[in-house]
Parts: structure tokens; sequence; C-alpha cells
């Protein structure tokens, strides 16, 4: 039975009482009531109660609405339509903001995948504006081939046995310079099955999945038969782990300062909107448009630099002249009458956080601080942008010398290495403490003969002790010269590119070089790269040697002395490429100090010619300015000092290597037709291999591949999103192809200015230090007092502790101890940090 049959209810009963209501309303009584299931029903029956229940409910409409009940039951359905939409635009401002908060491309895809289905691409516009079509995409293809949201896990395989020449093949590739970056300082600790043993402290570059498919494509390509299965790869990359790429502490001063700078800018906008009451909306907007800068810094400003650009934070030689000096000083043959919309981001809330700092009523000490913050985080990342585009000026000069090299002409990179800690394979505890690092010196020389490809040699001088000078370098930089006039016969010109580490930076070594260029009869050119800015082939370099010394030590030697070094480098037919020359202590006749040269720090380019030097402040900015010989007056010419060297290296393994990628054998036809100036990248759909350098998005098919681009190829930037200023030319390049565009003429309206004040030429140019100021007593006695306690407690302080601690430090009648302009930084403080306790002494 569907139904339940009531012939007279009961006027008490709920139902009896809505007849009563029905019987007014002139309405017929409800005489039976459903008991099926209303998926089970029969239609007959589901349409006379659909029927009763509209009387029903009209009835009771009637009564609250008279003559509007439609209305009423209209607005009813509605509210709860509304309802639902609210709980979607919830849902998708959810997923907008861990869409924003991902900071890998692979997440965002996986966010994305969970609703692209579900909304058009131009509902997704509207909460994420940087969204392209492309990425949209893209997430429905991740929905389609791996599911909703789901990540990419590696096939399994079971392995029983893993070989020991597999593992140390595996081990030897994911230690290499593309797989990871060597940090300064810090130690990791892997849990064994019964201990614990640390390791130092290393960044990896790539996720798992991605390291596994470059390793396999590694194999491959080198004929390394049989690695080990997916699974085991897997269960390696897990135990033995890495920090993740987000710290770049130690890495690159002035992006870690630039991001921290803007994290402490962040602070304040927080601390405005909540505690001073700017608002929520006010602090999510303020947050949005730093966010957005800071992301802009880290990828596409780079894209934007170029050497001619109306916008004046984007052209190089704008930002690098020197207004009041012509030899420094580049003309344009454009004017700078742009504004990038991107750029003027974070000058926009340095603007407004400074405005709402002097109108809103903050307590003064509160005030101070947020002064001093805002001040110095400006500072900060404008140093961090000017570096961006000093770093990609300067890296012109290794392209342009790279593109002019031939047979008889070289560019050679130089740098000290880190210093090599000796180990033993077997090591005690009493040996394992006090250990003094072994300084060794790298020098890689490239060339590129006509119609070849590009060719390498490393030199390694290795030392039992050096002070990492001036003197050394000038008796590397002989023997580097000595040796490559032997690999090279008829060698005419030497390129030196280095970083701005003092003894490369420094008036000793250019003079010396002068005289070592005299001395062989070669044409030499310097070239500084921007300070925090030189790592390249000696540190890919450095890496591979390391590793080959690892595995020697591996098989049961020691690396205790130099002599055991090159020993370690030489041993299984040594590094292809590498030669090493074991160094003694070094021979100077007579210790005569070179004259000084005021201003030598800002010099980055220098041309030696035979009378005088040209200079430059940034590579091709300006004709150069020459400075005679002359100039550097001396009463008894130097000296240059001699290498003594232990064992030297015999001149046929001075032998330039092919940097020359194995070619693997593709079953289609590829077009093969490369630039002779620049590297490409594999145009298959298969490339693994991704360039390290920020904002590059060349990719390779084979290792070799990335490792020629790495040390002699131009990197390619492309764009995150495009500017409002790139969407313009796209659309006007669109319209010129189409012939369809269409206008309305209307009357012109001038567009209003920007409020933020327009840059400066030579914006972007390393300023000249100003005088040093002592620290004042109020500043010494605070930081005695500090280091004292640190001394009685054993509780070293933190340098930015330090400086935070500073801004709330009270005299004993509660007012502030020290005024804004007496507040130090970190890197102050980390300044006037010494090992020795007389700090008293040293603070004069």
């Amino acid at each position: 039975m569907t139904s339940e049959y009531d012939e007279e209810p009961s006027t008490s009963t709920p139902k009896g009482k809505l007849n009563c209501f029905l019987a007014a309303r002139d309405v017929s009584p409800i005489r039976t009531s459903m008991m099926t299931p209303w998926e089970e029903a029969a239609g007959r029956t589901k349409r006379h109660y659909l029927r009763k229940a509209r009387q029903v409910v009209f009835a009771t409409l009637e009564e609250i609405a008279p003559n509007n009940s439609e209305m009423l039951f209209r607005a009813i359905k509605e509210r709860q339509l509304d309802e639902n939409d609210d709980t979607d635009c919830m849902l998708l401002e959810a997923l907008t903001a861990c869409y924003e908060n991902a900071s890998h491309w692979s997440s965002r895809i996986q966010i994305l995948s969970i609703f692209a289905d579900k909304v058009s691409f131009k509902t997704v516009q509207q909460w994420i504006p940087d969204i392209t079509r492309y990425r949209y995409s893209i997430a429905r293809h991740h929905l389609l081939l791996h599911g909703r949201g789901a990540d990419i896990s590696p096939q399994k395989h079971v392995r029983i046995k893993v070989p020991p020449e597999k593992l140390d093949h595996f081990l030897a590739f994911i230690t290499s310079a593309r797989v990871i970056q060597d940090l300064p300082f810090g130690e990791k600790t892997l849990k064994l099955s019964t201990t614990e043993i640390k390791i130092p402290n290393v960044i990896r570059n790539s996720i798992p999945e991605q390291i596994i498919q470059q390793y396999q494509s590694y194999c491959a390509e080198t004929g390394f038969s049989s690695p080990l299965s997916r699974s085991s790869l897997c269960r390696i990359l897990d135990v033995c782990s890495a920090s993740t790429r987000t710290s770049l502490q130690g890495l690159d001063y002035f992006s870690a300062e630039g991001g921290k700078a803007f994290d402490d800018m962040v602070t304040v906008v927080d601390k405005l909107g909540d505690v001073y009451e700017l608002g929520l909306t006010w602090s999510k907007e303020q947050i949005r448009k730093l966010k957005l800068a800071k992301r802009y810094f880290k990828s596409d400003y780079k894209v934007h630099v170029s050497s001619t650009s109306r916008v004046p934070d984007h052209c190089r030689p704008y930002a690098l002249s020197l207004a009041n000096d012509s030899n420094f000083t580049t003309t344009c043959n454009h004017q700078h009458d742009l504004v990038c919309d991107r750029c003027n981001l974070f000058p926009a809330v340095v603007q407004e956080l400074e405005l709402q700092v002097e109108k809103a009523r903050i307590p003064h000490e509160d005030k101070e601080e947020m002064k001093f913050v805002v001040a110095q985080s400006k500072k900060n990342i404008e140093a961090w942008k000017a570096h961006i585009l000093r770093f990609i000026n300067q890296d012109e000069a290794r392209l342009d010398i790279l593109k002019a090299v031939d047979d008889n002409s070289v560019l050679v990179v130089l740098d000290w290495a880190m210093k090599f800690i000796p180990r033993k394979y077997r090591e005690s505890q009493a040996d394992w403490f006090g250990k003094r690092g072994l300084s060794w010196h790298i020098s890689v020389a490239l060339k590129k003969p006509p119609g070849k490809t590009l060719q390498t040699l490393t030199l390694v001088h290795v030392f039992q002790k050096s002070n990492q000078d001036s003197l050394y370098v000038l008796a590397v930089i002989d023997d580097v010269i000595e040796k490559l006039k032997t690999a090279i016969p008829g060698l005419k010109s030497v390129s030196f590119r280095q970083d701005n580490a003092g003894c490369y930076h420094s008036a000793a070594t250019i003079l010396g070089i002068h005289q070592l260029a005299v001395k062989h009869n070669v044409c030499v050119r310097m070239d500084f790269s921007d300070p925090q800015g030189g790592k390249g082939p000696c540190d890919r370099k450095a890496a591979s040697i390391k590793n080959h010394m690892r595995s020697y030590l591996n098989s049961g030697h020691d690396i205790s002395s130099a002599q055991d070094m090159k020993s370690a480098i030489e041993s299984n037919g040594g590094v292809r490429g590498v030669a090493t020359i074991l160094c003694g202590p070094l021979t100077i006749p007579d210790p005569s100090p070179f004259p000084k040269w005021e201003g030598v720090s800002l010099i980055n380019d220098i041309q030696f010619k035979t009378e005088e030097m040209k200079v430059w402040r940034a590579y091709d900015v300006g004709h150069g300015k020459s400075v005679p010989y002359s100039n550097f007056t001396q009463t008894k010419k130097t000296e240059l000092p001699s290498l003594t060297k232990i064992t030297d290296v015999p001149s046929t393994n001075l032998v330039f290597c092919e940097v020359t990628p194995r070619k693997c054998h593709v079953a289609k036809d590829k077009d093969t037709k490369t630039s002779a100036d620049d590297d490409s990248s594999d145009a298959d759909e298969d490339t693994l291999f991704t360039c390290p350098e920020d904002g590059c998005v060349k990719t390779f098919q084979r290792f070799s591949s990335l490792q020629k681009h790495l040390d002699g190829g131009r990197h390619k930037y492309a764009l995150e999103r495009e500017s409002f200023l790139d969407k313009a030319m796209l659309r006007y390049a669109e319209n010129l192809e189409s012939g369809a565009a269409s206008i309305v003429w209307q009357v012109e309206e001038i567009a209003e200015e920007s409020k933020v004040p327009s840059i400066k030429m030579g914006w972007a140019l390393k300023r000249v230090s100003t005088s040093r100021h002592r620290f004042n007593e109020k500043q010494k006695k605070y930081l005695i007092d500090i280091f004292l306690l640190g001394e009685q407690t054993g509780q070293k302080a933190d340098a930015s502790d330090v400086s935070k601690s500073m801004r709330k430090a009270r005299n004993a009648d509660g007012s502030l101890l020290f005024l804004s302009n007496e507040y130090l930084t970190s890197q102050q403080v980390n300044k006037v940090k010494q090992p020795d306790h007389r700090l008293c002494t040293l603070l004069q």
C-alpha cells in the first residue's frame, strides 16, 4: 500500500488541526498519508501528493502574505539558490588562496585540476587574474590523465638486491652540481638502523620524480646498462635527505635580504591593519601587491631588462650610466617615458605605508620602529632589484667574449673553491676535531675554435696552506697563463672573469696582471661579475672533483694532505679535462707593496693597453675612462711572486676537451639546424633537464647538452605572465596581421600620471661607500653588555635578535634607550661579533 486512509481524523492531532485550517480556506482536507518511499511510488501517486502539497503551501502563504503568495514563494526559492551561490564563492575563494600560496607550478596544477572542469575559464580569470588559457588547459589535461587533484606517483617495481656499483653511480649523479647546490653552513642528520650520522647541508634543485627521469635519461645517454629500479631510486632519494630550494642565505646575499625585507613589510602591514584599525581589506590589498612585486623580481623582471627600453626600470644603459661623468654614460636614442605597472607595485606600497604610519595614531616608539623597518626594507629591496639588473649586464661580457674567442684567445674563469676538509677512510674521534682546510684554486679556460664546439681546460692548484690573497692569486694567474701558452702556442688574448673577492678586485691584483701581460706578451682583459652573482663553471667543476675524490675516499684511501688531494683527483684516470698542480709556499723576492687605487671597487671591466688601462663601471656603458699607468707612481718596481710547484702537470695533459653532447638515435626526423652563436634547447616533448638559472626556460633532453649550456650558453628568459604593456603589444601585432581592428572616435582624454616618482639615471650603479660612522657610547656599551652576558651564560646572542632588541631597549626611567637613527641592522651587529673576548677594544 502507498498510503494510509483516515476517515475522520481527530481534531486533536496535527493532521486534524491542519484539516480544520484547510476547511477554513475552502481547501479539501488531507485524507491519506504517503507511506511508500518517494522513489518507489507510482507517477500518479506522486502527482496527487504534489498537487495536495501545493494547495497546503499556498493556503499557508496566503495567510502570511495575502494576494502575494506567488511572490513570496518565488523569493523563498531564490534565497535557497543564493545560499548555494555563497557556498560556491567561499569554496572558490579557499581554492584561490591555496593556488596563490603554492610555491611550485606542479602544486598549482593539482589545485587547479580540482575545479577546472567545474568552472569556466572566464570565471576562473575573475578569481585568478594571472591565469592563462594554457595553464587552465594543462590543469584539465592533468585531471583527465591522473585524476582530480592527484599527485603524480612513480610506478613501483620490486628489486631484492642492489649492486654496489649501481648505487655509487646513482649517488654520484644526485650529488652533482646539476642536482644539488652546496651550502657553506649547516648539517643534516641521517637516521640509520642503529645510529645517526651528520652530513653537510645541501639544496636539491628538483623534485624526486624529475631527478629519477633525468637519471634514467642520463644512463641511456652515457650507456650505463641496467640502472636501479624506479622504486629503489625513490627509496634512496627519500632517505638521502636534502633541503628544499627555499633558503637563500649564504648563496645570494641580495636575494636573501630582499626576500626578508618583503616579509618585514608584510609584518608592518599586518600590524597596521590589526592593531591600529586600518582594516582587513586594506591590509589584504597591500599584502597582495607585495606578493606580486616579490614574484615579479624573482621571475619576470629578468625578462624585461634589456639594452633598449623606454621604461627606465628596464633600460640597462640608463640604469648604469653615471650622469656626471661622460666616460661612464651612454646616451639612449629613445625617451624613457613609459611606466611599468609591475615595477611600480612596490614603490606604491612604500608610499602608502609611509603615509599611513604618519597619519595613524601610533605610540611614538612603535612609529619610530615602523619607520626604520620600512626604510631599511625599501633599501634592501631596491638593492636586490639593482643587483638583478647589474648581474644581467655583467653576464653580457661573458657571452660577448665567448662569441669572440677563437684558436688564439681564451676566456678564463677564476675562483677559490671552498676549503677541502681532510678526511680519513677510518677516522677516530680525536682525528675528527681541530681540522684545517686545504686551499685549492680552480681556473676554467674556455675556447671555441671556428666550426667547433666549446672546449674547456680546468687547472687546479692545490696548497697545503695559503693566505688566499692577491699575492697567491697573481702567482696562480702567472702559472695559468704559462700553461695556456703551452697548450695554445699561438695564444694572443686572455680574458679573465672572476667574482668580487678582495683577492681579485684590488689594486695589487689589477696592476700585477698588467705586469704578467707584459711578461707573457699577451693582451689581457678583466671582467668582474656582480657581487654575490659570480657562480659559474668553477663551482660545477668543484662539485665534480669532490664527487671523484669521494669515490677515492670510499675505496679505502685517506685524503689528509695536499699530496693526497692531488692523488685523489688523478685517481682512476682523473677527471676529464682537469690538470692538477701541487704547490708549496710562495717565493716573494721583494714584498714591496703596490700603490693604492682610490675607487677600485667601483670598476668592473678593465682592458689593458700599452700605456694605459681603459676602465668601465658597467660593461658596455659609456666609452670608458683611460687611466695611464703613470698615475700609479712607485719608488721601486714591485717584483711579482712566483709559484713553488712541488709536482707539476706534464704538458701532454694540457689538452682542451670538447663539450659535445652524445647524440641518441631518434626515430622521427628533426630539424637539427642550430645557431652557431647560441645553443638551442631540445625541441622534443620529453626534455627532462631544465636550466637551474631563475627565469631561464631552456630545457634539454641530454645531460651533456645542459652542461654545455651552463658553461657557455646564453640563458633564455621568458615571461611567467604578461604585463599590461606586453598584452598591448600582442594585441597590436594581432590587429596588424588580421586587419580586422575597428575604432570608435571619441573625445581625447589626458591619462592620469603615475603618483610614483620617476627613477633617476644611474639608479642601479654601486654606490660609493660613505664615511664610516663610529659607534657612540650607548651602542658600544649595549653590545658589550650583551656579549659579556653571552660569555657568562654560554648562550650566544643572534645578530638579528640583538638588532630587534635595540628598538625596545629602555633606560631606567622607562624612556627609549636609542633613537631610530641609532638602530643597528643585523649586518652591522655581525661585523663586530669577534671570537676575541676583548670586544671593547675592537669597537674603539
